[in-house]
C-alpha cells in the first residue's frame, strides 16, 4: 500500500473547495515557512528552470491569516521559485471559507507531499512539529509514523530535536548527510560547541565513523582540560592543518582524528607508535599484517596473511620462520 492509499482513511470533507483562481500580490506571501509548510533544503533553480520553460502547472493552495497576510497551503517552493523570477502576482486558490480546519489544511498538505515525493530529516521534524498541534502524540504513532517512514519513538524524538536547531545547523545536517545516530550525539553539545563540531564535520568531509569519535574526543578532551570546544578547535594547530593546500580532505582528516586520539589518549598513542616500531623492524612480506588488541586491553595479538593459494601459504610461512626479530614481539611498554 502506497502513501496516498494511507491516507484515504483520513477523509475529510472537501466540498466546500472551489476550483476559482485568483491572483494575488505576491509580496504578501511570508518567505519564512508558514504553518502547513513541509519543505526544506530543496533545489529552487530545478523549479525556476521548469516555471520559465512551461509555466506555473500546479496551483498553489492559499489561506488568508488574520493579519491579511497569505498562509501556503501548498506550493511553497513554487512560490518562493515566481518570487525569485520576479512575478508581481501569483494565480492561486484561496481556502480561507472552504470550512476545512487548519489541521484539514495540514493534512490537506501532507498528502499532496506524499504522493510526489520523499521527506528529509529536517522536513519530517516540521511536519511532526506541526501535527503535535492538533494530535496526540499517540494519534501520531499511530497514524503518521509509517506514512513518513520512521521507524520509532526515539527517532521522533531525535526529529523533534532537529527541528529546534538554527538553519545554518539544518543545512550542514542535510548536506553533508549527517545520519541520526551522529546528530544524537551532537544533541548534547551546546549550541555553540553544536555550530563549530558541524562545521568541522562539513570542512573535513568526515565520514560516520570519524564524526563519532571526533565528537567523543573532542567532548572528553573539553571536559579534561576545562576547555570550551569552539576554543579548543580554534588552536593553531588545528587551524593550520584546514589551510594546508598539500594534503588531501580525506588525508586531512585522518590526521585530524589522529591529533585529537594523541591528545585524548597519550598512553594508548604511545604504545602504538612503539608497536609500531617494533612490527616495521621484522621486515614482514608485504602479504603478512600483525595487529594489537583494541586499545591493548586483550592478551592476544593477531596475525593475518593473504595468500592465493596452499604454495604461496606455504612459501610466507616458510619466510616468517626465517625472520629471527618474531621472538622479540612483546607488549609495547616492554620496549626497551
Amino acid at each position: 500500500m502506497d502513501s496516498c492509499e494511507k491516507l484515504s482513511e483520513y477523509n475529510m470533507d472537501m466540498k466546500q473547495i472551489t476550483n476559482r483562481i485568483d491572483f494575488f500580490d505576491i509580496e504578501k506571501f511570508n518567505e519564512t515557512p508558514g504553518p502547513f509548510c513541509m519543505s526544506f533544503g530543496f533545489d529552487i533553480q530545478k523549479i525556476i528552470c521548469s516555471i520559465e520553460k512551461v509555466g506555473l502547472i500546479n496551483i498553489p493552495y492559499i489561506k488568508i491569516n488574520e493579519n491579511g497576510y497569505f498562509d501556503i497551503v501548498t506550493g511553497y517552493r513554487r512560490i518562493m521559485a515566481l518570487k525569485t523570477l520576479k512575478w508581481e502576482s501569483v494565480p492561486c486558490i484561496e481556502l480561507t471559507n472552504s470550512g476545512l480546519s487548519d489541521s484539514d489544511l495540514l493534512i490537506f498538505n501532507l498528502s499532496d507531499n506524499l504522493c510526489t515525493r520523499r521527506f528529509n530529516n529536517i522536513e519530517k521534524g516540521m511536519i511532526i512539529n506541526n501535527l503535535l498541534l492538533f494530535f496526540s502524540i499517540d494519534e501520531i504513532y499511530m497514524h503518521y509514523m509509517e506514512l513518513l517512514n520512521i521507524t520509532s519513538s526515539r527517532e521522533i524524538d531525535i526529529l523533534l530535536k532537529i527541528n529546534r536547531l538554527s538553519n545554518t545547523e539544518k543545512n550542514i545536517i542535510l548536506t553533508e548527510a549527517i545520519p541520526n545516530k551522529t546528530i544524537e550525539y551532537l544533541l548534547d553539545l551546546k549550541e555553540s560547541s553544536r555550530r563549530m563540531v558541524l562545521k568541522w564535520i562539513s570542512d573535513l568531509k568526515l565520514n560516520i565513523n570519524q564524526q563519532i569519535i571526533f565528537i567523543e574526543y573532542i567532548n572528553d578532551i573539553s571536559i579534561k582540560e576545562e576547555k570550551d570546544i569552539p576554543e579548543l578547535l580554534n588552536e593553531e594547530i588545528y587551524l593550520e592543518l584546514i589551510m594546508e593546500k598539500k594534503q588531501s580532505i580525506p588525508q586531512k582528516a585522518k590526521k585530524f582524528i589522529d591529533f585529537l586520539k594523541a591528545r585524548r589518549l597519550p598512553i594508548l598513542t604511545k604504545n602504538e607508535k612503539a608497536f609500531h616500531r617494533q612490527i616495521a623492524k621484522l621486515s614482514l612480506p608485504k602479504n603478512v599484517k600483525i595487529k594489537h588488541p583494541p586499545y591493548f586491553e586483550g592478551p592476544d595479538y593477531l596475525l593475518e596473511i593473504n595468500f592465493t593459494d596452499g604454495m604461496n601459504l606455504k612459501k610466507t610461512i616458510s619466510a616468517l620462520e626465517q625472520i629471527k626479530g618474531l621472538a622479540t614481539i612483546s607488549d609495547p611498554w616492554k620496549e626497551k
